[in-house]
């Protein structure tokens, strides 16, 4: 017995092998439009697997960019910042060098300090560089200034408010960049040494260590003499600056006084205006006032002693005891605290303690312009004593500053390599993530287009199964 299929069933497979074509077209329609081969996991769940993990890595690579593009104009500026500062401290330097000319007079000596100054000024400009509203050079304390002038002990001096973190930023897996420096390290370096003295006084360290910062002044004060000069010589009594015990010679031969080991000098005649105040200097640079107006015209050898006191403060003054070989004293103010040797003691005049390798470069500026103005009223050798004083520490800061220079440069270049190698890393996994998921074009197209012929055939065909009669089925 033949078995025909019902019109149900004929309907169903037409229905099913349209479905099916149909189907066939839509998907190579999505390919062609999209140009992709994988739009949901249930085309390829291994290539699914493989393109979201390729994603991801490209999501990663992504912000590492980012993290590289907003760095890179802090390092910039930075760097800009540093490389200008570099150079005002090579014009500081010629500057200071130059003030140490013997041949300069105050005036000129006046106006080379309102240059190093001005220099200083803009340097504390660079220092408190900013890019947007955040500071460079203030660690992670971006929100204000990191330098700032205070008044310490009646001084003006630079103060460090930033701190000392690092802000870094990720170029990689695990790997982190940091693109700043702390302003401490670039401007007031702490490699703590010895105490040295610019050795005006002949003051020298005690053998206990000192605690401080910067430069610190000793103020040494004149407070008598002991002695009685002879050949009817006699002191004047004010101005004096010597420390200590020194001989007095009058050569009544040679027509000449001297004091200790300095320079012999002319006798003044008698009635001129230089015989009621002469004044003598020692090898030291100590000065002794004589009144030469009763000078009976002999020889004498006489021994002076000269007494005096020191004070950091300027109020609390200690008597010079040359026994003393570690004093201790303290300025309130700042809270230094020195110990000195007085045993060398030769001169009453302001020495300069500097805490070696603690001085700021901006303290080192403004102590130079200090120097160069001179208000004491320093001999041009003493000047010359103080200033090379701090160009030991200028030196040392502009070390720093130049190390400090090298390492953000090293960064910078290491941040153009990381974006480099994130751009290829980005470039192959894009290729990688392509070959995984799109589609090729032309066999798709093709694709297309038989799917779309094979519908029209199936649709055909299923036209003629549907169009017969109940008298086709008796056939």
């Amino acid at each position: 017995m033949n078995v025909r299929p019902t019109q149900t069933t004929s309907y169903q497979l037409v229905q099913s092998g349209l479905n099916l074509n149909f189907a066939k077209l839509i998907r190579a329609q999505e390919m062609v439009s999209t140009g992709k081969r994988i739009l949901r996991p249930s085309d390829d769940p291994i290539g699914s697997s493989a393109a979201l993990a390729l994603r991801r890595q490209l999501g990663d690579v992504g912000r590492y960019m980012g993290s590289v593009a907003a760095a890179t104009p802090t390092l910039e500026l930075s760097t800009a910042a540093l490389q200008d500062a570099s150079g005002l401290l090579s014009d500081a330097k010629q500057l200071a060098v130059s003030g140490m000319n013997g041949t300069l007079n105050d005036a000129d000596r006046r106006a080379i300090a309102n240059q190093v100054r001005g220099l200083k000024d803009r340097l504390l400009e660079l220092a408190n560089s900013r890019s947007g509203d955040a500071y460079l050079f203030g660690g992670t304390a971006t929100d204000r200034p990191p330098f700032e002038e205070v008044r310490i002990g009646g001084e003006t001096r630079v103060a460090y408010f930033g701190n000392t973190d690092l802000q870094k930023v990720a170029i990689g897996l695990g790997v982190d960049l940091a693109v700043n420096l702390p302003g401490d390290m670039i401007f007031a370096p702490d490699q703590p040494g010895s105490t040295s003295w610019s050795g005006l006084s002949g003051v020298r360290a005690g053998t206990t260590a000192d605690m401080g910062s910067g430069f610190e002044t000793l103020h040494v004060r004149h407070d008598g003499i002991v002695g009685v000069p002879g050949s009817g010589v006699a002191l004047v009594g004010a101005g004096d600056t010597l420390l200590g015990d020194r001989d007095l010679v009058i050569d009544a031969v040679a027509g000449t006084v001297q004091l200790g080991s300095g320079p012999a000098k002319p006798i003044p005649a008698a009635g001129s205006s230089a015989a009621a105040d002469f004044v003598l200097v020692d090898q030291h640079g100590a000065e002794v006032h004589l009144d030469f107006a009763g000078w009976d015209g002999t020889s004498s050898t006489s021994t002076l002693h000269g007494d005096g006191s020191v004070s950091l403060d300027g109020s609390t003054w200690t008597t010079i005891d040359p026994a003393q070989t570690d004093l201790e004293l303290e300025d309130p103010a700042s809270g230094a605290v020195l110990h000195l040797d007085l045993s060398g003691m030769v001169r009453a005049v302001d020495d300069l303690a500097t805490f070696s390798g603690q001085a700021n470069v901006f303290d080192v500026l403004e102590g130079m312009a200090q120097d160069l103005e001179n208000a004491g009223g320093l001999s041009a050798g003493d000047v010359q004593q103080r200033l090379a004083a701090r160009l030991v520490e200028f030196d040392k800061n502009q070390d720093a500053l130049l190390s400090a220079l090298g390492t953000l440069g090293a960064r910078a270049e290491r941040l153009i390599d990381a974006d480099g190698r994130l751009q290829d890393m980005e470039t192959h996994l894009a290729s990688l993530l392509s070959s995984t998921e799109d589609a090729d074009l032309a066999s798709t197209i093709l694709e297309m287009s038989k799917a779309e012929q094979t519908l029209q055939l199936a649709q055909a065909t299923g036209s003629r199964l549907i169009n017969t009669s109940l008298l086709d089925y008796l056939r």
